[in-house]
């Protein structure tokens, strides 16, 4: 079998077709995943910017100035503010060079977050149509540091966003960070309710201790994916799995021959993690492909066998679906045939 695959052009009448799919008889088409949520009621989303507060106090007397808001931002001050330890630690934060041009940037790119606000309000509204028991998360706003591990901190229904991981991929402070090209993609604004949610679905759907073969682990990221897909149906498949767009065209170009490699190379129940990891871990591009591969391409397929079972079993319920780790089963009911 040839290892590297091509771009194939995109037919015309393939076009034509889906032109005709979306208008037909003057109608938008609405994927099965987009819920009505024209009867849930929330309040508007607010994200409480912490960083407003911390870098427009007089350093010098942060005790004193920071204490009247404890209550407010809790989750970040704690029962800690009266410690002196802390203090100094507060004061090194607010004081250092680097933070502060981290927050000056912030506020440029960010002079406000009704964007944001409108965006995740809207996503809250998929929430609780689906999840109506769950609380919504208090919402925070910071300044991380360059926190490229965790650009959002989850705990105790508190979530906190660095927004100096979302100022635009353009942006210099990632080069200047040493940050690689290929993940610099998710550090635009536009990343940051997608991120929000997902990183809600990964708590609510947990770790599956179960994820030994290749399948197992594309389902359930497959899972992760589908989920963004029920809370932001409106938002580009390239954002919520982070893709470029000449990656996505790829994808969709070549989904028959990468899944035939799984399958000629009996990689999908394959637990030896070493034979199958490039296919599901961040890079540049999928080695056993050509440079114009996207990464993560056993993920993309995974989310695809999802989409289909759900498709195919319109009975199942996000809930249920998150609570599934039968990977095998959810590949037989889905039928994927790519």
């Amino acid at each position: 079998m040839n290892r590297k695959t091509t771009v194939r052009a995109i037919p015309v009448i393939l076009v034509l077709v889906i032109l005709a799919i979306v208008y037909y008889n003057g109608t938008t088409w609405q994927p099965s995943y987009k819920a009505d949520v024209s009867d849930i009621e929330i309040e508007p989303v607010e994200i409480k910017r912490f960083e407003e507060l911390l870098f427009n106090v007089n350093p010098f007397q942060l005790h004193e100035e920071i204490k009247p808001h404890v209550d407010e931002f809790y989750f970040f001050l704690g029962d800690e503010i009266d410690n002196p330890v802390a203090q100094q630690q507060l004061y090194d934060y607010v004081t250092d060079a680097f933070i502060l041009d981290l927050y000056d940037e912030t506020k440029r790119v960010f002079p406000d977050l009704d964007e944001e606000e409108k965006k995740m309000t809207s996503a809250f509204k998929y929430y609780k149509y689906h999840f109506p028991e769950n609380e919504i998360p208090e919402l925070y706003s910071y300044v991380s540091g360059l926190d490229v591990s965790n650009p959002i901190k989850y705990k105790d229904d508190n979530l906190a966003i660095g927004l100096d991981m979302y100022l635009g991929e353009e942006h210099e402070i990632y080069e200047q960070a040493g940050f690689p090209k290929y993940q610099v993609i998710r550090r635009s604004p536009e990343f940051i309710t997608r991120d929000v949610m997902y990183i809600i679905g990964e708590e609510l759907i947990g770790f599956n201790f179960n994820t030994r073969t290749l399948l197992d682990h594309m389902v359930y990221e497959g899972i992760k994916l589908y989920f963004l897909d029920c809370m932001l149906p409106d938002l580009p498949d390239t954002i919520k799995i982070a893709y470029t767009s000449k990656q996505e065209v790829w994808m969709e170009h070549n989904k028959g021959q990468v899944w035939s490699y799984f399958i000629d190379n009996e990689l999908l129940f394959s637990t030896k993690r070493q034979e199958f990891s490039s296919f599901i871990t961040e890079a540049p591009f999928t080695s056993t492909f050509t440079r114009d591969s996207p990464p993560r391409v056993a993920i993309w397929i995974g989310w695809q066998i999802v989409r289909e079972y759900m498709e195919r079993n319109k009975d199942v319920e996000l809930s249920e679906l998150i609570t599934n780790t039968d990977s095998e089963e959810i590949l037989s009911k889905s039928r994927y045939k790519p």
